[in-house]
């Protein structure tokens, strides 16, 4: 299928789309420089030159391609469950001179039960952006077979000290079983239409129990991030609050 190239108003970063994943929908938002512009304008800030990062829920190599060029921090995992996206980070990528990402085709949990399965059942729209895993959207085309990887375990052996994740309502169960390790800070997009605001408030707490607290001044709308103690830098601090249930943004 042909491959269309198309240019990102505010952040000048060129993304690759095909037919496949993407309608006139998301190429208008991609072209308006709407397209996870408050998600990389936050990771950008957020995100220091000597950290290691892992993000859950690349798409097409948008916010990844973004912070390298940005930031271009010590390591980058770019974690993908829809393969059809695959090629399209890649491509990301190399239009826009990023190299050392570490592109990785899997769904990230932490769940043992989902971990001993070795596999989820990952739902795929042709809006790539209405995928996800436990997704039944109208206009849904089917259900593949993803391979799991233990978040938990990449995390420890990778010294990640930087989470970000886009995952389409899978945040929760993530931060239920998450084996916190070295992360620092945490940027996560909440999906309370997954959850509700009982979802969000147990986030908050789990990450509250965990020493995380909350930045509201880098959070917006439904961009959550979230910092350790020991990550938080003095010129940084302004916003920030415990993590639990009364800082709810």
């Amino acid at each position: 299928m042909k491959r269309m190239l198309v240019t990102h108003a505010t952040s000048g970063l060129v993304l690759s789309l095909n037919a496949q994943v993407a309608t006139d929908r998301i190429v208008a938002e991609i072209r308006a420089g709407r397209y996870e512009a408050r998600e990389l304008e936050t990771a950008s800030r957020l995100v220091e030159p000597g950290d290691r990062v892992l993000e859950l829920g690349a798409g097409i190599g948008f916010v990844s391609a973004g912070v390298m060029r940005n930031v271009a921090p010590a390591f980058y995992a770019a974690v993908e469950a829809d393969a059809r996206l695959i090629p399209h980070i890649h491509e990301t990528h190399a239009r826009n001179a990023v190299t050392g990402v570490e592109v990785i085709h899997a769904a990230f949990a932490t769940d043992p039960a989902v971990l001993a399965a070795g596999s989820v059942a990952f739902r795929r729209h042709r809006e790539f952006w209405r995928s996800g895993i436990g997704q039944d959207q109208p206009g849904s085309l089917d259900s593949v077979a993803v391979p799991v990887r233990d978040a938990s375990a990449f995390i420890a052996e990778h010294d990640i000290s930087v989470l970000i994740a886009d995952i389409e309502g899978a945040e929760l169960e993530l931060f239920r079983h998450m084996a916190f390790g070295t992360l620092a800070r945490i940027i996560v997009e909440l999906h309370p239409q997954r959850f509700g605001r009982a979802g969000v408030r147990e986030i908050f707490a789990r990450l509250g129990a965990a020493g995380f607290v909350y930045n509201e001044a880098l959070s917006a709308g439904a961009v959550a991030c979230f910092e350790s103690p020991r990550a938080i830098s003095t010129t940084r601090n302004a916003g920030l609050r415990l993590a639990d249930q009364d800082a709810l943004p």
